[in-house]
């Protein structure tokens, strides 16, 4: 299981969010989600194989229960220095802020379709909700929020830190006291109208584990340099929240050496402009259009935006059914789709996950994901240009037939 502490704000009434916390992922969906969708994230958080990739793939982009709005971080282990690399998707209003040791940015779709995906290194803390919530401290927007284990609940934001939050007494006149600790029997009281932000986020701190640092590297008092403010960044749907000062704080802490360096978030590579499928007799289609692929595929009597291609595969046994499968380019990934087929559809992700689609149910994939359908005829998703040897030599694509 992955470490940190998740806390949770509730809401009196109706939740836009459901909010997730499992083994090695925190996540917030639009509450309106169908139940099996529910039920299946549900089953992720319980597991320590869950991936970015069948958490995202749980969430439907197309169909009557396409979901329209989600955001999902996948936490690794601690490295040998502490730090932590989080893995997020986000998609329509939702958004995570994220907070390392370089400061604290605000990660978003910013309308990007069909999500958008990116890492960040040393993390130390993460708010997930809607992109129209109020941005601050971790530390400041946990005020009232209540501690989850593993599980689904109803509320307006999750939190996870990497150190346990807690409150510090409040002496001064018109200060409330919050509870001690932070545990699942502590009590937290509204602050007073007068009570200004700066003053509680000064009085709320951010304990560091015990024997190490989880900001920087160890380094000798007397030769510890003044605070450094890393260069700004650039990254779609990302924008600063605080950036960082030269007094210590929550989440602004002395860096040493070339810490800057080190936190600064690390988009990924982007997709590639097109995919392709290659088939088992060795034929490759590209995705320029949808696909539909069966023992005598036929296209839908309505289709909305272009026609499909049709695309035959040789099946002696009848595993494969007369229209089996869809897949799709969507934005920068692709989408499988089952069509109600009679022996069903296996999808094996790139990182070797293996799922069996529900009759209807889609699954977003990446390249290097295989299509199984039956009688042999296994599906992979390839990115146009990418051979199997890669040989750029190889056979070209094929339009297929239309």
């Amino acid at each position: 299981m992955s470490p940190g502490y998740v806390r949770y704000a509730p809401v009196a009434g109706p939740s836009r969010w459901l909010l997730i916390a499992g083994r090695r992922f925190v996540a917030a969906v639009e509450s309106s989600v169908a139940d099996s969708i529910v039920d299946t994230v549900w089953w992720l958080a319980d597991s320590d194989l869950a991936t970015i990739e069948s958490v995202v793939g749980a969430f439907p982009l197309v169909g009557q229960d396409a979901v329209r709005s989600f955001a999902v971080a996948e936490l690794s282990e601690p490295n040998a220095a502490g730090e932590v690399l989080v893995t997020a998707v986000v998609r329509g209003t939702a958004a995570i802020d994220v907070f390392s040791v370089g400061g604290s940015r605000r990660f978003s779709a910013a309308g990007v379709q069909p999500w958008v995906l990116a890492e960040f290194r040393s993390v130390t803390g993460l708010v997930i909700g809607g992109d129209d919530l109020p941005t601050g401290p971790v530390a400041r927007l946990s005020v009232g929020s209540l501690p989850v284990g593993l599980g689904v609940v109803d509320g307006e934001l999750l939190t996870w830190t990497l150190s346990p939050i807690e409150r510090v007494e409040r002496t001064a006149p018109g200060r409330y006291a919050g509870g001690a600790g932070g545990g699942a029997n502590a009590t937290d009281s509204a602050p007073s109208a007068d009570t200004d932000d700066d003053a509680l986020s000064d009085e709320t701190i951010i304990r560091a584990r015990r024997g190490a640092s989880i900001f920087a590297r160890e380094a000798e008092p007397e030769a510890a340099p003044a605070a450094s403010v890393p260069a700004g960044h650039e990254l779609p749907g990302a924008v600063d929240i605080e950036p960082p000062s030269d007094t210590p704080g929550p989440f602004a802490t002395p860096i040493t050496g070339d810490a800057d360096v080190q936190t600064q978030p690390v988009i990924l590579p982007p997709a590639p402009a097109q995919y392709a499928i290659r088939l088992a007799s060795g034929e490759v289609f590209d995705l320029d259009l949808p696909v539909l692929i069966g023992r005598r595929p036929s296209a839908p009597r309505i289709e909305q935006g272009a026609p499909p291609r049709l695309v035959a595969v040789a099946s002696p046994e009848h595993e494969v059914s007369s229209t089996h499968v869809r897949i799709e380019q969507e934005g920068d990934a692709v989408v499988v789709t089952d069509l109600r087929s009679t022996n069903g559809t296996v999808v094996t992700a790139a990182a070797g996950t293996e799922s069996r689609l529900r009759p209807g149910q889609s699954v977003v994939v990446l390249a290097g994901a295989t299509v199984e359908i039956g009688d042999g005829n296994i599906i992979e998703i390839t990115a146009v240009g990418q051979r199997a040897d890669g040989d750029a030599s190889a056979e070209p694509t094929r339009r297929g037939r239309e």
